[in-house]
């Protein structure tokens, strides 16, 4: 019996995969997936930056999702936007990301007093290269249960500090948006920008925050993996 138990979860799993394959078999699908890698996108920027249609991508968004590669999520902010997302226990399957070179990197949400603090730390931790965070609105202090959490992960956040976009003396040169009320706002750099959808946290509790926390920490790995310094 446990044999047969394998074998079936065996040929199941093979059947989710050969429906991802024939999924990314067309090049627009393939499109679509690479430019979601590194970063959540709206339905009108993917149409942009494949130069498809809007009925187009809707049909390819359609198929993606049917076959577990892809999800939408309602914006925090403008809650008629919808995020497009890869989901992240799809992307090993994917094969190599495409890279990116940044030598500083900017996380930023709206009062830099949970997400973006504790992405740039995350940064640092998996690179061992220095990162900054802002915010639009800055609160007076990093959320308790932030630091609590990091604490939790053997992260300091004791003396981090929020700050604003004034405060940023180094030109970024790449931007990391964790919040999409940051994201829709505009980060006022001029550099190329990456958005990561994750729920703010703040109105929750602890269980909230380590969901957050362990969303970014799977997507600061990523793209801790596929961003390179110029030197």
């Amino acid at each position: 019996m446990g044999g047969e138990g394998a074998a079936d979860a065996g040929a199941s799993n093979r059947a989710c995969r050969a429906a991802l394959y024939r999924a990314l078999g067309d090049e627009r699908r393939l499109a679509v997936v690479d430019a979601l890698r590194l970063s959540d996108r709206t339905p009108g920027e993917l149409a942009e930056l494949t130069g498809l249609g809007s009925n187009l991508v809707a049909f390819h968004l359609g198929v993606l999702e049917e076959v577990g590669l892809i999800e939408r999520t309602a914006s925090e902010g403008d809650a008629r936007r919808r995020y497009v997302r890869l989901r992240l226990a799809a992307v090993t399957e994917l094969g190599p990301v495409p890279g990116l070179v940044a030598d500083d990197v900017l996380f930023v949400c709206t009062h830099n007093a949970a997400r973006s603090q504790l992405a740039a730390a995350l940064w640092e931790r998996a690179t061992g290269r220095r990162a900054g965070s802002a915010g639009r609105q800055p609160a007076p202090a990093v959320h308790p249960l932030a630091v609590a959490t990091a604490e939790r992960h053997g992260i300091d956040l004791s003396a981090a500090r929020p700050q604003g976009y004034d405060a940023v003396v180094t030109a970024p040169d790449l931007v990391v948006s964790v919040c999409d009320r940051a994201r829709e706002a505009g980060p006022p750099f001029p550099a190329p920008t990456l958005h990561c959808s994750v729920p703010d946290p703040i109105e929750g509790g602890p269980e909230e925050f380590e969901a957050a926390y362990l969303e970014l920490a799977a997507r600061i790995d990523l793209l801790a993996a596929s961003v390179t310094t110029a030197a």
